[in-house]
């Protein structure tokens, strides 16, 4: 045999059912995209590989299906399946590489809407200039504007999805704030170019994308809930979309039974794929299967973490760019999640009320909260330096300003600092209520100030407080020692 060559091993099992050979190998696109166009190949779930029915030509038939990329072996043939697969190192850790592989990546690009007089066009802008562009000189949907000096793509809906499908296997693609995109295909495209695609990757269906969109849910729940739907029929890559429509709540019990053995699942994430799944089951196929029978895993009560307030001067001492420092004192001195500070526009500031207006916050409601005079001072400088024109806070190339950019000004600060790492910019949303509460404010006005709907949801932070903590003496003091 070559060596570096893929090798198949075969494995003779017979009794009184069938009469089969089991092919066993690590995991290989090539090989797999071979079984996949080969009927008689077939996936056996009580051996977890794929199967063949034993006849005299067997042998002979597989090597010359696989002669150019793998070797056939017969070298445990009549092994027993348990030395077999431990001989070779084979299963589930090999075999199966995961669930939902990440994609790499070589850059990212912003698609921005443009239009003048005369012409509409979607602008790709990026940093990486030398990399995408050898990318976007080969694309033929997207072309040189002499005019811009920036390459465009024609904004109608079969472009956009042709250029996207083109590019997202090497480019993450971002989407400028102003730019809105309706149609699902293309909305399906975006939601999935994280992901490796392999042979066997099944989309979600798009009806899901459509009903949660329809419903005019969040963006953040409908990313969930499509991420976990995705992950749960992506986890049965030999079954078919159909297939999968049929199962019932045993068979997603065990899958989530599976997902509680992964260290790295919580019990709130089980719980955010159980609803995810059962909202498909539900909504889409109309299903009367016993769905509230799925097993829910107990949540554990967990406190918020806090900073102290020393500690948060630290941090907030460890930021010198006046636009960080404005984004970081509205979380904090007005509680705020980081969506909703990064939804704020300019005319949400009521300065003389020193209160700031959320829109359309969690839940589409809107609501009131403080502002105090070190935020007032802090965005009038922001503003004179940077003159935002739409959102308070802007990105690069305009438009509204990325987590993803505001968390990492929390990351570097706390580094810059030294101070404990408590969580990221909800810690902040946190650690102002928990302060507000130590200072003697009462509860219902912080829970009227956070948009929480119920007062529950605010008494935890009583949890967290240690203003009446601290007036109880230990039984120890009282004891002579």
């Amino acid at each position: 045999m070559k060596q570096n060559r893929p090798i198949i091993y075969l494995n003779h099992v017979k009794n009184s059912n069938e009469d089969i050979s089991i092919l066993y190998f690590k995991s290989n696109d090539a090989i797999v995209s071979r079984i996949a166009k080969n009927s008689w190949i077939v996936w056996s779930v009580e051996h977890k590989a794929y199967k063949v029915k034993n006849t005299a030509q067997t042998i002979g038939l597989l090597k010359d299906l696989f002669y150019d990329i793998a070797d056939v072996s017969t070298k445990y043939f009549e092994a027993s399946i348990k030395n077999n697969t431990k001989s070779i190192s084979i299963g589930s850790a090999t075999y199966f590489k995961g669930v939902l592989e990440p994609a790499s990546k070589l850059a990212c690009i912003t698609l921005v809407p443009y239009k003048n007089e005369e012409n509409r066009w979607i602008v790709v802008k990026y940093n990486n200039k030398a990399r995408i562009n050898k990318i976007l000189v080969k694309n033929k949907y997207a072309q040189w504007n002499k005019d811009l000096h920036l390459f465009v793509i024609n904004p109608k809906v079969k472009e956009i999805a042709l250029f996207l499908n083109s590019v997202t296997n090497c480019l993450k693609i971002r989407l400028h704030n102003e730019l809105e995109i309706r149609d699902y295909r293309i909305m399906q495209i975006l939601f999935e170019q994280a992901y490796v695609k392999g042979v066997y990757f099944k989309s979600c269906p798009i009806e899901y994308l459509q009903y949660m969109v329809l419903k005019g849910y969040s963006i953040n729940t409908i990313t969930t809930y499509y991420y976990f739907l995705l992950r749960f029929i992506n986890s049965f890559k030999h079954d078919k979309i159909n297939r999968i429509n049929e199962f019932n709540s045993e068979i997603i019990n065990t899958y989530h039974q599976n997902m509680m053995a992964e260290k790295s699942c919580s019990e709130q994430t089980i719980n955010q794929s159980i609803n995810a799944i059962k909202y498909y089951y539900s909504n889409i196929l109309g299903k009367n299967i016993e769905i509230n029978q799925v097993i829910r895993p107990k949540l554990g009560r967990k406190l918020p973490k806090v900073w102290n307030k020393e500690e948060i001067q630290q941090i907030f001492n460890a930021v010198t760019n006046v636009k960080h420092k404005a984004l970081l004192y509205l979380v904090y001195g007005s509680g705020l999640r980081i969506g909703e500070a990064l939804n704020l526009k300019i005319e949400h500031i009521d300065s003389n009320r020193m209160l700031i207006n959320v829109c359309k916050a969690k839940g589409k409601k809107d609501r009131s909260t403080i502002m105090g005079e070190t935020t007032l001072i802090t965005l009038r400088e922001y503003y004179k330096k940077y003159k935002p024109k739409d959102y308070l806070f802007e990105g690069q190339f305009g438009g509204k300003y990325s987590s993803c950019s505001a968390g990492k000004i929390l990351a570097n600060a706390i580094a810059k600092s030294k101070v404990p790492k408590r969580g990221g910019l909800h810690s902040l949303r946190h650690s102002f209520a928990t302060h507000l509460l130590e200072s003697g404010t009462d509860l219902r006005y912080i829970q009227v100030l956070l948009g929480h709907n119920s007062s529950k949801t605010t008494e935890i932070y009583t949890h967290v407080s240690n203003k009446n903590l601290r007036l109880i003496k230990s039984p120890l003091d009282d004891i002579t020692l």
